[in-house]
């Protein structure tokens, strides 16, 4: 009789623990998830070490060189090989011209892919006449990198060594006789194709100009300049300029001159303008 008791004692106290431990998992499987966000992207982390030119770049004018820096805010974007816009990248703050750039993708790249990494833009038609105008606005460089390592989240890439995608002229203005520096108010430079409009501003010295160009080759090139009431002019031939070179050329001005002009018989009499100032009334 004690036997029976202890077996049913014993029967109903494992029970007990197994509803126990059912009920638990139960109350276990029922609690909530944090649920997944329907076409969340996953960020793909993308680490390249970069050189901008040594011989352009940075924008700071060292005597014959211009010397390269990276600084807050500098923004590389990322591209695929057929155009696709990938992210943007970042570098660590540095006081020469190599960084650590980084920053996150949506779109994992391939082992083997090439990409294209653009700073700034093209954008050279109005300028200020400052480096500090050019590094801001349309210091453009390019450079491509190949993909060499996705571990998880995280892509490596061969070096980026940025080509910049201009020419950067400083021109030094002077009078025809090369006695004074010309102090102009606008100066425009043309290729034959393109024209570019420098209007210095402060803190641009008004004869000492910088100014970004698209490279050419052997093209004939025309100065144009006004200082106060009184244009000049300039022209050289065969002239080339490269893509990531730096180059100094002091340009002498010679003043445009009105030839005589006689005029009868109008009434009133007309008057004429020339390189865009007031020069004779004719009578």
């Amino acid at each position: 009789m004690k036997k029976n008791t202890l077996f049913v004692m014993l029967a109903a106290a494992l029970t007990a623990v197994t509803v126990f431990y059912a009920c638990n998992k139960v109350e276990n499987e029922l609690q909530p998830q944090a649920p997944q966000e329907p076409g969340a992207a996953s960020a793909y982390t993308l680490t390249v070490e970069a050189v901008k030119g040594e011989d352009t770049k940075a924008l700071t004018d060292a005597g014959t060189t211009l010397t390269s820096s990276w600084a807050a805010g500098d923004n590389v974007e990322v591209y695929s090989a057929g155009n696709d816009h990938l992210g943007t990248l970042n570098p660590a703050v540095s006081s020469t011209s190599s960084t650590t750039l980084s920053g996150d993708l949506t779109t994992v790249p391939a082992e083997g892919d090439v990409l294209t990494l653009k700073f700034r833009s093209g954008n050279y038609t109005n300028q200020k006449g400052t480096l500090e105008y050019i590094a801001a606005n349309c210091d453009y460089a390019t450079a491509e990198v190949t993909v060499t390592k996705v571990t998880g989240n995280a892509i490596q890439t061969t070096p980026a060594h940025f080509v910049s995608q201009q020419a950067i002229v400083k021109f030094t203005l002077r009078d025809s006789g090369d006695t004074a520096d010309l102090n102009v108010g606008e100066l425009l430079v043309n290729d034959g194709t393109t024209t570019y409009t420098i209007t210095p501003d402060p803190p641009a010295t008004p004869s000492v100009l910088y100014v970004a160009l698209e490279s050419f080759s052997e093209k004939t090139v025309t100065l144009s300049a006004h200082a106060g009431s009184v244009y000049y002019d300039r022209k050289a031939d065969n002239v080339t300029f490269e893509n990531g070179k730096f180059y100094r050329v002091k340009a002498t001005m010679t003043p445009r001159v009105l030839k005589s002009l006689s005029i009868s018989g109008l009434d009133p009499a007309p008057s004429y303008y020339y390189g865009g100032a007031f020069q004779i009334e004719a009578r």
